[in-house]
Parts: structure tokens; C-alpha cells; sequence
């Protein structure tokens, strides 16, 4: 998997986006949700970007 920087940047956008919304709303089940699902894609994405990276590196 290359690293594809309009994907890095849309999740990266996402979780802030999300985040400011949970700290405006810190009670809202919702926004919470929204955002550890914002940081669980990311968290995804960079772990198959660093796996991809790894590979390479052998």
C-alpha cells in the first residue's frame, strides 16, 4: 500500500473535525462515537501504511 496523501488528509480532517465537535458536546454519545470511529479509520490506515512500509523495507 503506497501512501496516499488525500486519504491521509480526509482521515486526519475527519478526526479533527470530529473531535472539535465532541469537545463542543463532551455529554453526546453521538459526537463521542463519531469521533473514536474518525480515529479508529486513522489508526487503520497508518497501521497498513507502516505494515506496507515494513515490507518493503525487507
Amino acid at each position: 500500500m503506497d501512501i496516499d496523501q488525500k486519504q491521509l488528509k480526509s482521515l486526519l480532517r475527519k478526526t479533527d473535525r470530529t473531535f472539535e465537535e465532541y469537545k463542543l458536546h463532551p455529554s453526546s454519545d453521538s459526537y463521542a462515537e463519531a469521533y473514536e470511529q474518525a480515529k479508529n479509520e486513522l489508526d487503520h490506515y497508518l497501521a497498513e501504511v507502516r505494515k506496507s512500509i515494513s515490507h518493503r523495507s525487507f
